[in-house]
Formats: C-alpha cells, structure tokens, sequence
C-alpha cells in the first residue's frame, strides 16, 4: 500500500495568503503602536493636571500674602504644595516618557515602517515646561514678597 502523502506534490504557499498574513501583522503592530501612544497622552494628561495645581496653589498662596491675609493652613504652604506637585509631575513624565521611548523602540525593530511618535514629543515639550516651572518655584522667580 503506498502513502498517498508521498505521491502528492508538495503544497506551495499561496501568495494570496501570505499578504494577507503581513497585513495582518501590520495592523496588529499598528494596534500595539497606539496603545503605546494612548497609554502615553494618558500620563501627559495626568501630569498636565498635577501641573497646573502644582502652579494654581502656589499663585493661590502668593496671592493670600500679598493681600495680607494669613496662610491656610500653618502645616503646609501653597509653596510647598505647588512645588511638590510640580517636581512629582516631572518625575513622573519623564519616567512614563523612557519608558515609551524603550516601548517604541522595540516595536520599531519588529515594524520599521512605523510612524513618528508625537506623543513623545509632546512629552519632551512637557518635561522642558515642569523643569521650568519647578526652577522658577525654586528660585521664586516673579515673588519678591519676604514669607
């Protein structure tokens, strides 16, 4: 008895299948590149936040001293908040913003024709505006006001 395997040609692929097969593959990259890229705009959008009450506080209790009124609370300052939100803020988006840059960088050994990542430089422009803020904070750049 022979095998009916043996005598059969062997079967080539069909070239239909295969793109279809890569395209898939892109897409799935493509899926994976903007949930990097989702995941990212969601710590801009958290860290934005922090910012802004980071600096909202401080202005809040600069402007508590310069009318004259007392601090809110003896404990903590407005200073000491905005400051603490501010530097927390650029921690964290610099953290979020290597791993990104680590995350987009192995996805682009496996899909080199993936595209820019905006949302890193987003983040870069975010990361240069919280270490502004935070020196300002620091060196009370604009306050002249003895506390």
């Amino acid at each position: 008895m022979e095998n009916s395997q043996e005598n059969s040609p062997i079967p080539e692929k069909d070239p239909e299948k295969q793109e279809k097969k890569k395209g898939k593959k892109k897409i799935q990259l493509e899926r994976t590149r903007t949930a990097f890229e989702r995941l990212q705009l969601a710590w801009i959008r958290t860290c934005l936040t922090m910012l802004t009450i980071g600096v909202g506080s401080y202005e809040y209790f600069y402007n508590r001293i310069e009318s004259g009124k007392a601090p809110l609370l003896n404990l903590i300052t407005g200073r000491e908040l905005g400051l603490f939100l501010i530097l927390s803020s650029f921690t964290m988006l610099l953290l979020a913003t290597i791993q990104h840059s680590k995350n987009m960088g192995s996805l682009r050994k496996t899909y080199p024709d993936m595209r820019f990542s905006v949302a890193l430089l987003l983040s870069y422009l975010l990361l240069a505006l919280s270490f502004f803020l935070g020196v300002m904070v620091v060196l009370k750049f604009g306050y002249h006001v003895n506390v």
